[in-house]
């Protein structure tokens, strides 16, 4: 018998790098989808918000001061 295809045949013995490779490829073509899919439903989250929470957020996270959210949360609520 002539089991030399086992050793150097098909690819030259280095498959699984072939497999690897197209395995990457794919994670490539479909990583941009993945990254959209977050990003949408991150931005739809937002746009759900009142303005409202959206200010107190704002102060929690130390973005503005008392100040600004005292005369930003009046604005707000006198319309």
């Amino acid at each position: 018998m002539n089991w030399e295809y086992m050793n150097h045949g098909y690819f030259g013995g280095f498959m699984w790098l072939w497999f690897l490779l197209i395995v990457l490829i794919i994670i490539a073509l479909f990583f941009p989808w993945w990254k959209q899919g977050a990003s949408a439903n991150n931005s739809k989250d937002e746009v759900d918000e009142k303005p409202l929470q959206i200010l107190q957020k704002r102060f929690a996270r130390g973005e503005i001061s008392e100040e600004e959210y005292q005369s930003m949360r009046k604005t707000l609520e006198d319309d």
